[in-house]
């Protein structure tokens, strides 16, 4: 009997010994697993502030695409209106744009421009060698006046009557020119495209219409005082003939200073 149980106690110590190894490989295992756990819990928070900000600077592009993608669809849409509106008023005789709107369009570019600092800077260099002429020319001529007595007067009033007049000439831009467009022949048409090319020219485009009787030869036609905007428009043109505006035309050119009558020597050819 005594045998028996010394024999069943040395088993006892060897499960005990077994269960002690084990349940210590098992605490080690929990305690490493806590570890980890502990580990990801405290770095969660600054991967989720990462996952947060990229997405949010995502969300931002995608934001500045979908804004850019509007804008350049209302401006096409806005051209495509702008297109069809100068279309209609051409073909009723209209210029495409009214004076307010070539002036505002003339404005805004012209803010655009100022709106450079490197134009800024010419701009200021230009003025400044533009004053310094004038004031030197100034003080030039007052000394050879008073030099040259009164004969030099006199050839110096001719010379400045002579530059006078030819700053007026030169002071003529297109763009201050209204051009009206008359249609002289029975071509179709002729009007509106001629219209074209004044405006390619840089004119102010007026009344597109035709006339009530024929012309052979194209002519450019002027108001009273409008001889030398006549010419330009003439030159501008390649039409070799000018005179002044007859009632038929004046009645049809919608108060136009200027009118371009275009003849059957500019009338396309008759298939």
């Amino acid at each position: 009997m005594l045998h028996t149980v010394e024999r069943i106690g040395s088993f006892a110590g060897l499960a005990s010994f077994l269960g002690l190894a084990l349940y210590a490989l098992l605490l080690f295992a929990h305690g490493r697993d806590i570890r980890r756990l502990r580990d990801w819990a405290g770095s969660a928070p600054e991967r989720e502030a990462d996952r947060m900000a990229q997405t949010q600077t995502i969300a931002a592009q995608r934001a500045e695409e979908l804004r850019e993608l509007e804008e350049s669809r209302t401006a096409e849409h806005d051209a495509i209106e702008m297109r069809e509106t100068r279309r209609q008023r051409r073909e009723e005789g209209l210029p495409e744009l009214t004076r307010g709107e070539r002036f505002r369009e003339r404005f805004s570019g012209f803010g655009e421009s100022l709106s450079r600092p490197a134009l800024l800077i010419v701009l200021f260099v230009v003025f400044v060698l533009v004053a310094g002429g004038v004031a030197y020319a100034v003080l030039n001529s007052g000394g050879g006046s008073s030099s040259n007595g009164s004969g030099g007067t006199k050839t110096g009033s001719r010379e400045g009557q002579k530059g006078k007049t030819t700053a007026k000439s030169k002071a003529v831009q297109p763009g201050e020119i209204e051009v009206a467009v008359l249609n002289g022949t029975a071509s179709e048409g002729l009007a509106a495209t001629w219209g074209g090319k004044v405006e390619e020219q840089g004119f102010e485009l007026g009344a597109v219409t035709n006339t009530e009787s024929e012309f052979e030869d194209s002519v450019v036609m002027f108001k009273p005082g409008r001889e030398p905007e006549a010419k330009v428009v003439a030159q501008r043109l390649s039409i070799s003939k000018v005179q002044p505006m007859i009632s038929e035309v004046a009645a049809v050119s919608g108060g136009a200073n200027v009118s371009v009558v275009v003849g059957e020597d500019n009338a396309p050819p008759e298939g």
